[in-house]
């Protein structure tokens, strides 16, 4: 059943017979925290679980899509492009044509001449840029997301 409703938030109602448990990962799913917690990542012939949330940053290049976590590379079988949808609910954004980044490891930003930006990372080793095409999105998210 679908009612107009005059409320300030969203509103969803289930009237189910199901067990709690049920109830919570319905609610888990709806708020987008259930969708994939944690993926497989290949290196050296090796395969590796890790939550999603641990991924710094992920980059496509060579056709190859790689993660950055920790201080190291894996490869991952997803593309970019799914990654961009199972990532958004978790922390993660497009900052250019081959690179989503998790904000929650973002240090500082800043301004470049050229329009594009310059994220600062929190391992202090990595730099990235968010292209000009990318920099509305990006500010969007953080305003509403984080």
């Amino acid at each position: 059943i679908l009612e107009q409703a005059d409320l300030g938030e969203p509103e969803i109602i289930i009237r189910v017979n199901v067990s709690g448990t049920q109830v919570k990962n319905i609610i888990e799913l709806l708020s987008g925290k259930h969708y994939m917690q944690k993926m497989f990542f290949s290196k050296d012939e090796k395969e590796y679980l890790f939550d999603i949330t641990d991924v710094i940053y992920f980059e496509a290049n060579n056709n190859k899509t790689m993660a950055r976590i920790g201080g190291e590379w894996f490869e991952t079988r997803h593309k970019l492009y799914e990654l961009e949808s199972i990532g958004q609910s978790k922390g993660f954004i497009r900052i250019s044509k081959g690179v989503i980044v998790n904000v929650n490891h973002i240090l500082s930003v800043e301004a470049e001449f050229s329009g594009n930006y310059t994220l600062f990372l929190k391992d202090v080793k990595s730099r990235l840029t968010i292209s000009r095409k990318y920099v509305k999105g990006f500010r969007q998210y953080i305003m509403e997301v984080c």
